[in-house]
């Protein structure tokens, strides 16, 4: 009767859950792919968002290609032929030049090119007399005698890009490249579209092998990491599912008793699903990731209970629960005290974690129990010889050894070990497609748009002022050969001020030096009249107009107006530590932040990383002291396992120079788990062989499910199954240390009095 009402109180918990699941799908809620929300919280969180997130989503749809070889001209159209049959692009750019001259003839008067502003009116005269009588030069007397428009967009719209033989072309001096680029129909993360786009790109170099292609977009990268991740899954990942239920067949021999092992994970997962995702409002795929440590520690559970079935089925299931219910406690004890930091990212991992736990382990506790199970010779065979493996009292070097180790580990883990949190080192993309995108970028002159200064003003007129001004010492540093460029939209609309001042300037030249060129070219003084009353009601450019025309398509994202604030992004290209240090010196004035997002997520990592550690360490000594009321001396027992095999893990990366990620970190989260539930068990019931063969099935299936993650070339996955295939063969290892000498057991009179019996 108390089994049936259990198990009609975790259907009622699973039914809820899935109602409350579904509620949220049929809902839309989002699956956030973002790290930034992972991470901390700053002052300027908000703005930094938003002008990350218009960069993104200006660069992500774009991608390019750059082609060179024999008969380039001819491929070049073919494979834009390509693109548009295979459905990949919404859009490719037009064949035909821009035209920025025909947007900016009316306000040429206004638009000052640096090299005219200094010169004298000597120079004046002679750049007017040569526009008039050089071949070629389209120069129109009345419109522009001295050609200001031209200088102008000379001096501001000079691009590595120039248009010949019907496209854009690329020149240097070792070869000529044609330019393809286009905005993509759908995201880059859409894999149906990758795989329209390799396969079109594939047989393009197949039907062209003598021509180069250099390739540059996130669709690119996005795809090398999907076809990575597919091989790796057919790999790794079929192994690893093959290796766990083959070891659990060989163990246990029912297919109904493998079954059950699969519903505290499902349960659990749906459990921290539905909760989780309700109170966040959405569900991160990191947070999903991270939350696959359920398999391990939730299996561990269910391992525990059928071995006891099986190894001893007389056996009243009350004497297992008081220690399953105490690895419960203690894994919510150190998930759940990574809510204390004022992380979002942080708190959600903690709070999908502990209610995936607690799903799994009342699925354990209500539901399994409920369902028979026939044991079969093999297991006890099996467990009985695992069990001869332990040590006794008598094994005083062992200990010795032991400890040696240890104390080795640790002091190599103080000593030399370190961190590394670069974002870089997570850059799972292939080496040559890198070095295709930034020799892309170095012949297109663009900047590469992950560092950035962001101005913000009372006006639009005063941000354009602020910009020119910045815009000076951003010159200097590229001449002086610190910065390799930059991009800002006050180099193509002046502010108001400098447009005045260029207009009088004009003004001042035409007065200057106008007669001189009529009189030595001979032409009429009457000319003169026409020729000064294009410079009245000369109207004055501003961001709208050019923003809104095609011409200043590729500047729209640089500027914007946020929480009713005029904004300004300065896109920065590679700077040296002395660029870096003035750039970062400007950054101080007010209203004005230098932004490098590759070392700000860094750095943020390494934040991230520091809370997990210090907040661990509290929760750790808050179960010492558990452990220590319920153990008294034997509380070492437990903590061995996992304590140990943490500082054995950190002492071969200090000897192996492995800088600690956060990824390495959740992966010490994982061996802490398993290894907390490892010293319970081991010190609940140490002569149990029952117990012996759950701890080894938990660290195997583990062992399978992430050590061979080793072996990933995604260096995040890479990362964390380095960790747990030290951390769970060193967890293995030392158990037969917390269960040795039965004298040292628990006795059963401890047991008792603490209310356990």
């Amino acid at each position: 009767m108390i089994r049936s009402r259990g198990l009609l109180l975790w259907l009622g918990v699973v039914l809820a859950s899935a109602v409350l699941l579904g509620i949220q799908l049929w809902r839309g809620a989002p699956l956030d792919t973002r790290i930034t929300v992972l991470l901390p919280e700053s002052a300027n969180n908000t703005l930094f968002q938003h002008t990350d997130q218009r960069l993104a989503d200006a660069l992500e749809q774009r991608f390019l290609i750059l082609i060179t070889g024999p008969d380039d001209i001819a491929a070049t159209q073919e494979l834009r032929k390509h693109l548009q049959e295979s459905g990949v692009v919404a859009r490719l750019d037009e064949q035909s030049p821009p035209r920025p001259d025909l947007l900016l003839a009316p306000y040429r008067y206004r638009l000052l090119a640096p090299s005219l502003a200094q010169a004298t009116t000597e120079d004046w005269v002679k750049r007017g007399l040569s526009r008039l009588f050089t071949p070629g030069v389209a120069g129109d007397l009345v419109q522009d005698p001295f050609g200001l428009l031209d200088a102008w967009l000379n001096a501001r719209l000079a691009s590595h890009v120039e248009w010949r033989d019907g496209g854009p072309t690329v020149t240097t001096p070792k070869a000529t490249w044609r330019l393809v680029s286009a905005t993509l129909a759908s995201s880059p993360y859409d894999m149906e579209l990758q795989r329209r786009l390799n396969e079109t790109l594939d047989r393009f170099t197949a039907d062209h092998p003598d021509l180069t292609l250099l390739r540059s977009g996130l669709v690119y990268h996005a795809a090398a990491g999907a076809r990575q991740a597919q091989q790796e899954v057919t790999t790794i990942g079929v192994g690893s599912l093959l290796g766990v239920l083959l070891m659990l067949w060989l163990v246990f021999r029912r297919p109904a008793l493998m079954a059950t092992l699969l519903v505290p994970i499902a349960s659990g997962l749906l459990f921290a699903s539905a909760i989780t995702w309700t109170l966040f409002g959405s569900l991160n795929l990191i947070t999903l990731a991270f939350g696959a440590s359920l398999i391990g520690i939730s299996v561990d559970y269910a391992l525990h209970l059928q071995c006891m079935r099986q190894l001893h089925p007389q056996r009243p299931l009350s004497t297992l629960w008081p220690g399953l219910f105490l690895s419960l406690v203690s894994s919510l004890c150190a998930y759940l005290v990574l809510m204390a930091p004022p992380i979002p990212g942080l708190r959600q991992m903690a709070t999908f974690t502990a209610c995936g736990l607690f799903g799994a382990w009342l699925s354990v506790r209500l539901c399994l129990p409920c369902i028979p199970l026939r044991s079969h010779p093999a297991t006890q065979t099996i467990a009985l010889r695992l069990n001869g493996l332990r040590l006794g009292p008598h094994h005083r070097k062992a200990y010795v050894l032991m400890l040696l180790v240890l104390l080795a580990a640790l002091l190599l883990a103080i000593l030399a070990g370190h961190s590394r949190h670069d974002l870089r080192q997570l850059n799972s993309s292939p080496q040559t497609l890198i070095d295709q995108q930034q020799r892309a970028q170095a012949l297109l002159g663009q900047p590469a748009g992950f560092r950035y200064l962001v101005l913000q003003a009372d006006s639009p007129e005063t941000l354009l002022q602020r910009l020119e001004t910045m815009d000076v010492e951003l010159s200097r540093l590229h001449h002086q050969g610190h910065l390799s460029s930059y991009r800002h939209l006050a180099q193509v609309v002046p502010s108001g001020a400098t447009q005045e001042s260029n207009l009088q300037t004009v003004t001042q030249r035409y007065q200057s030096a106008l007669p001189s060129v009529l009189q030595q070219a001979g032409l009429p003084s009457e000319q003169a009249g026409r020729i000064w009353a294009t410079l009245e009601k000369v109207p004055t450019l501003t961001p709208d107009i050019w923003l809104d025309d095609a011409a200043g398509e590729t500047l729209r994202p640089l500027w914007f107006t946020l929480n009713g604030t005029p904004s300004a992004i300065i896109l920065l290209g590679d700077l040296d530590n002395q660029g870096l240090a003035k750039v970062q010196a400007l950054s101080r004035a007010p209203g004005t932040l230098y932004r490098d997002r590759v070392s700000a997520l860094s750095s943020q990592l390494e934040q991230l990383s520091t809370s997990i550690i210090r907040w661990l360490a509290l929760a750790m000594f808050v179960l010492a002291v558990a452990f220590l009321w319920r153990y008294r001396l034997n509380a070492w027992r437990v903590l061995l396992p996992p304590v140990g095999a943490v500082i054995l893990t950190l002492g071969i990366f200090a000897a192996l120079q492995i800088g600690l990620s956060l990824f390495h970190l959740l992966g010490l989260l994982l061996v802490l788990g398993i290894g907390l539930d490892a010293g319970i068990f081991s010190t609940e019931h140490p002569d149990d062989p029952a117990a012996w063969l759950a701890i080894t099935l938990s660290c195997a299936s583990s062992l399978l499910a992430f050590g061979l993650l080793a072996f990933s070339a995604t260096p995040a996955l890479h990362f964390l199954g380095t960790t747990c295939l030290i951390g769970l063969t060193a967890t293995w290892c030392l158990v037969p240390f917390s269960r040795s000498g039965t004298s040292l057991g628990v006795s059963h009179t401890e047991k008792t009095s603490h209310g356990h019996r």
